[in-house]
């Protein structure tokens, strides 16, 4: 009877336990209450050890039984708060996708008002241009309206003056007779047309203007100055003194080099070993005729050279051999046309194209191609062709192409609006040319030697081209 009492007790201890908030530890509060409770009970039993396998037994279904309870609570307790849990992620989500929305619609109005800008900025900036075109063409008109009034103030000067003149020899006219003085005709204009009168005078032509000659009327004063040995640099400020900048700098710089190259032609008997040699002009000839404007004979042996050279390249087997001789069949198609850039801008072109079909690395062809182009209005064709003598030049070696490529180029990005680029290249081009000198001023006494020369160049050209040539002779060839 105590024995089943004290089960008893233990169960309702138990359930104590399990209806416990804390269950695990008032779980092993009462074990250890159970386990002294069992042992002051069990000291004195014979069957010890048969009690405590019951009790094992008993404690381990215990055990298993809470843990099934346990077990059960959370799943209940899990499957109580899921609903709630899925309630609010949905909340979540809705919260998530309006943020993100406005997010968006956010990000929307900022491009909006982005491009808003941009269309603002462009339309000022439209409205500038048209404002400074507007006060360039007022400028224009205003100094055009100046001018004008410049030169009428001018004639009515002149007019006052012509007949103050005809009053003071009126009145001395008839002070001479009413003295009765013998007449002296003391008139510096005697001989003068009758039909010239000081009303057609033009103030532009009372003060002085230094003359402008083309390229083509120059080359006889370089080919004498060549043969007085006269450097480079020298003829080329020379040339741009009497040439008023109508033609670039390279343009003068190539025709010095293609004159120079000629008479390296010559005087190497390039052209005396040709074969229809006797139907061509003999190298003095060609050159005399040169220094008078006139290219043709020089073009019609370069021409043959050039054709001669490329029936050689044709036969040669030789991979190396051949591209050499095209290289340099290029640099002969470069100098033929500069040559005829003088009077022919269209069998320059031609050439300049063929000495890059020869050798298409070639900057100076390219550069001198953009020329041309450049002379026949087509300014896309001839940015391409800058673009090319760029990418082809080195730094070093070809620095008169890249000045005059960036020089060119930089014209054209300006007036696509690329003013910042523009700049770079004008003074990169700007330093280079200021660097050789070539547009600085001649002196008083420069000048007037230079005077003396084109003075008398042509007297002495036959001798000039005669030295220049060394006495190039075919029969001695």
């Amino acid at each position: 009877m105590y024995f089943v009492n004290g089960l008893k007790n233990m169960y309702e201890q138990l359930a104590a336990i399990f209806s416990s908030a804390d269950i695990i530890g008032v779980l092993s509060s009462k074990i250890d209450l159970l386990t002294g409770f069992v042992d002051g009970y069990l000291s004195g039993a014979d069957n010890l050890r048969l009690i405590s396998i019951i009790l094992m037994i008993l404690a381990l279904i215990l055990f298993l039984f809470l843990i099934i309870i346990i077990y059960v609570k959370t799943i209940v307790a899990f499957l109580k708060k899921e609903p709630h849990t899925e309630a609010a992620e949905e909340d979540g989500d809705d919260i998530f996708n309006d943020e993100d929305a406005e997010r968006l619609r956010e990000i929307i109005r900022n491009q909006e008002r982005d491009m808003e800008l941009e269309k603002e900025l462009q339309k000022e900036l439209d409205m500038a241009r048209a404002e400074r075109n507007q006060n360039l063409i007022e400028q224009a008109e205003t100094a055009e309206q100046q001018q004008k009034k410049k030169k009428e103030l001018q004639k009515e000067r002149l007019k006052e003056e012509s007949a103050e003149e005809e009053k003071t020899q009126e009145a001395n006219i008839s002070h001479r007779s009413s003295r009765q003085e013998p007449q002296i005709d003391l008139d510096w204009k005697k001989g003068v047309h009758p039909d010239i009168s000081a009303e057609k005078l033009d103030a532009n032509a009372l003060s002085y203007h230094q003359s402008r000659k083309s390229l083509g009327d120059l080359l006889g004063l370089i080919i004498d100055m060549l043969g007085r040995g006269v450097d480079d640099l020298k003829i080329a400020q020379t040339i741009m003194f009497r040439n008023q900048n109508q033609d670039s700098e390279d343009d003068i710089l190539q025709m010095i080099d293609a004159i120079k190259y000629f008479v390296a032609l010559s005087r190497g008997k390039s052209f005396a070993k040709l074969p229809n040699t006797g139907q061509l002009p003999s190298e003095e000839e060609a050159l005399y005729h040169l220094a008078n404007g006139d290219s043709s004979l020089a073009l019609a042996l370069m021409e043959s050279l050039m054709d001669n050279g490329i029936e050689r390249a044709a036969k040669t087997t030789s991979a190396t051999k051949r591209d050499a001789l095209y290289k340099q069949i290029s640099e002969q198609a470069c100098a033929f046309g500069t040559l005829a850039s003088v009077n022919d801008v269209m069998l320059a072109t031609g050439a300049f194209e063929l000495a890059i079909e020869l050798s298409p690395n070639n900057p100076l062809a390219w550069s001198r191609v953009g020329d041309m182009y450049l002379r026949a209005n087509s300014q896309n064709k001839a940015f391409w062709a800058y673009q090319n003598a760029v990418s082809f030049a080195d730094e070093e070696m070809n620095a008169r192409e890249l000045a005059n490529a960036h020089k060119h180029l930089s014209q054209h990005l300006y007036d696509q609006g690329n003013s910042l680029q523009a700049a770079k290249l004008y003074n990169s081009s700007k330093q280079f040319y200021d660097s050789l000198g070539i547009s600085r001023r001649l002196d008083k006494q420069e000048i007037e030697i230079i005077e003396i020369i084109e003075a008398h160049h042509k007297e002495d050209l036959t001798m000039t081209v005669h030295n220049l040539l060394g006495a190039v002779s075919r029969e001695n060839a």
